[in-house]
C-alpha cells in the first residue's frame, strides 16, 4: 500500500478504499521516525501538507515532534485523542472482544471536545493531502481512519483489511518500541501480540458501532462532532459524483492502483447532521487540553509556510522552537 521506496517511517500507507479521493489520506505509526528525506518525498512530490498528531503531550515530550516533517515545512496540527480507558487492553494479550471495547472506548471516552476539535481541524485542512499519526498508527489512527473511510463510503471489508494492512511493519520495527514493553513488564513476545491488528477485531467494533448508534455520522454526533464539519470533511474526502470535474483530480504521484479488496457491503455511515450551515470557524484552544492548537482558517503553502518561520525567528513569542509550546499553533525547525 505504500508508494514511497522502502516503507518510510513506521505503518505508514495511503488508505485506498470506495469512494475515496486517492492520495488525499496518509496515515502512520510514530511520526519521529521518518526522515528528513522521507518525508521531503511525501511533502513535494505527494503534496503532503498537514501532520494530524494525535498523541498526548506526554507522548510528544517523550518522543518528540515530527522533525523530518517540520524540516520540509509541513503543518504540524495536534489535537490530541486520550483519556479513554486502557484497562480494557491490559490483559498481557488481549482477545478480540477486549481490542474492540478498546476501540470503542477511544471513540466514545476520549477527552471531551477531543473529537470536535479534530474534525473540526480536519474541516480546515482536508482539501489538500494530509497524515493521521499516534505512537503505533494502529488504535487511535486506525478508529479515525475508520470514521474518514466509512464518511467516505467504503465498505466494512474494506476498513478492516485497512486496519489490518499494518501488521507486518508493526511487527518489523517492535524493537523500536522496547521501552514500552519493558515499562509494562510485558515480555517482546506478548507485545508483538499486541501490535497484530486483525480485520476481525475491526469488523466487530464497527458492527457495534453500527447496533448501537446506526453508524459512523451518529456516533460521531454523539460525541460532539458538528454536523457541518462532518459534511464538509466527507466532501473534501470523497470522490466527486462527476468524475469530470475539476476537483477530482488526484494530488501528485498518487495513481497507483487500488488493492485488490473487494468492496463488500458498505458499512453504514448514518444521516450526517446537518446541525450548522455555517462554515467551520477556527480550532480553539482549549485550558484543559494545553496540546490542542488553533488550526487557523487558512493552510498557507508550504514555500509561504517556510518563508514564514524564517521571518518570524526570534520575533515569535515562545521562539525556542518548542513545537509543543502549550497554545500554540504549529511551527516549522529553525
Amino acid at each position: 500500500m505504500n508508494t514511497v521506496p522502502d516503507t518510510p517511517g513506521v505503518n505508514h500507507r495511503m488508505p485506498r478504499a470506495t469512494g475515496l479521493r486517492p492520495g488525499i489520506a496518509h496515515r502512520s505509526g510514530d511520526v519521529t521516525a521518518f526522515t528528513a528525506e522521507e518525508a521531503g518525498v511525501l511533502a513535494e512530490r505527494h503534496g503532503l501538507a498537514t501532520v494530524l498528531d494525535l498523541r498526548s503531550a506526554p507522548e510528544v515530550e517523550r518522543y518528540g515532534p515530527p522533525r523530518g516533517f517540520l524540516a520540509h515545512g509541513v503543518r504540524w496540527l495536534r489535537v490530541p485523542l486520550t483519556g479513554y480507558p486502557r484497562d480494557t487492553i491490559a490483559a498481557r494479550r488481549p482477545d478480540v472482544a477486549d481490542r474492540a471495547r478498546y476501540l470503542h472506548g477511544i471513540l466514545t471516552d476520549s477527552v471531551p471536545g477531543s473529537w470536535t476539535r479534530l474534525f473540526r481541524a480536519l474541516a480546515q485542512v482536508a482539501d489538500r493531502p494530509f497524515l493521521i499519526t499516534c505512537h503505533f498508527g494502529k488504535d487511535r489512527t486506525g478508529v479515525v481512519t475508520a470514521a474518514l473511510l466509512s464518511l467516505a463510503g467504503a465498505s466494512a471489508r474494506e476498513i478492516a483489511a485497512d486496519y489490518a494492512a499494518g501488521t507486518a511493519d508493526l511487527l518489523a520495527a517492535a524493537d523500536r518500541f522496547r521501552d514500552k514493553w519493558l515499562r509494562r513488564g510485558h515480555t517482546r513476545e506478548d507485545y508483538l501480540s499486541r501490535l497484530r491488528t486483525s480485520p476481525v477485531t475491526m469488523e466487530r467494533w464497527l458492527a457495534e458501532v453500527d447496533a448501537r448508534y446506526g453508524g459512523i455520522g451518529p456516533a460521531l454526533a454523539g460525541v460532539g462532532v458538528a454536523g457541518g464539519d462532518m459534511a464538509r470533511v466527507r466532501d473534501l474526502l470523497s470522490v466527486p459524483a462527476h468524475p469530470g470535474a475539476p476537483d477530482s483530480e488526484a494530488p501528485p504521484d498518487s495513481d497507483a492502483p487500488p488493492g485488490p479488496v473487494p468492496a463488500g457491503p458498505a458499512v453504514s455511515r448514518g444521516p450526517v447532521p446537518t446541525d450548522s450551515a455555517v462554515p467551520p470557524g477556527p480550532v480553539q484552544a482549549d485550558s484543559d487540553q494545553a496540546d490542542s492548537v488553533q488550526a487557523g482558517p487558512v493552510l498557507p503553502s508550504r514555500s509561504s509556510v517556510r518563508s514564514a518561520a524564517a521571518d518570524r525567528g526570534a520575533a515569535t513569542p515562545g521562539g525556542s522552537g518548542d513545537p509543543a509550546a502549550p497554545g500554540g499553533t504549529e511551527k516549522a525547525l529553525r
